[in-house]
């Protein structure tokens, strides 16, 4: 029965559909515990070294993909390392050359091997060519081991190419982007701001005696208020703090709550943990025929 609450209550095109007024509810005080819903995702972003902003890529309000590039600093210099580096790490010139001096050495070895044995050789002349077959080869694993030291190296640089691009650490909205082509900014300046608002997260100081009977993936019920209108939401339990405060005798409890609907961060909420009464069955019952107006698939011809 809770999980078909939770199912009925989950959010889908929140306030698009007719809201209920608060004057014809109980007082929203009297649902549960007053908390405030935020991003489950938030990150602010800006760059590692100081540089100018080169280019901007998204602006506020803008859905991106994680991984997508949203700032661009100027990377001319960083590019040109790249593609000088990516010309040394893909040239295989000295390896070649090498390997051909190691064959060269390697004849020469053989027909003074040959010249020795028939008596037309000195021991010198022998133990010289051994040498610089020996000296080759070493020369041609050196040849191996720069050619293996420029690929590292272009790793190095297209890795410092990238942190002149701030991408999308999830998949989120931009909130707002706090700098203008031209800018000058320090490591220490924030660039841009993503937030994932689908689920929102709500913090509840929940009290103790209550939160021992909770668990991961329980149920809960959040009522979350715009002026005069109110949404009743499906919650799920996804943190219990283990530590509880010994000013208030409250613990964190965090519950996650679906937002397809794109519901802003921010928003008064008001959390139980407990199926709502019958005095709510109003509001439940407007969102119900709300939402199975909007599920009624079309017919196919």
């Amino acid at each position: 029965m809770q999980a078909m609450m939770v199912s009925v209550l989950a959010v889908t095109g929140l306030f698009a559909q007719p809201a209920v007024d608060l004057s014809e509810l109980p007082p929203p005080e009297t649902f549960g515990i007053k908390a405030v819903t935020r991003p489950s995702q938030d990150a602010i972003m800006g760059f590692s070294f100081p540089t100018s902003v080169m280019e901007i890529i998204v602006a506020d309000g803008d859905e991106v993909k994680m991984g997508d590039p949203m700032v661009v600093a100027d990377n001319r210099e960083a590019h040109d390392a790249v593609v000088l580096q990516t010309i040394r790490a893909e040239s295989t010139l000295d390896v070649d050359a090498e390997r051909k001096a190691l064959e060269l050495a390697e004849v020469e070895l053989e027909a003074t091997k040959t010249a020795f044995e028939g008596g037309g050789g000195s021991t010198l002349e022998l133990d010289r060519a051994e040498l610089n077959a020996e000296t080759a080869k070493l020369r041609l694993d050196a040849s191996q081991q720069r050619l293996q030291e420029q690929q590292i190296q272009l790793s190095q640089l297209q890795a410092r190419l990238d942190k002149h691009t701030v991408s999308a650490p999830f998949d989120g909205v931009v909130e707002s982007v706090l700098v203008a082509v031209g800018d000058s900014v320090r490591e220490s300046d924030p660039a841009v701001r993503v937030v994932s608002v689908d689920p929102l997260w709500v913090d509840v100081a929940t009290p103790t005696s209550i939160t021992l009977g909770l668990e991961d993936g329980d149920p809960a019920w959040c009522l979350v208020r715009i002026g005069d209108d109110a949404s009743l939401l499906g919650a799920t339990i996804v943190g219990i703090s283990p530590v509880a405060d010994s000013v208030t005798g409250a613990r964190r409890v965090r519950v996650e709550v679906p937002n397809p609907g794109t519901l802003p961060a921010g928003l008064t909420a008001f959390v139980r943990f407990d199926e709502p009464g019958k005095e709510w069955a109003k509001l439940a019952a407007t969102q119900a025929t709300a939402r199975a107006g909007q599920d009624i698939p079309g017919e196919e011809g």
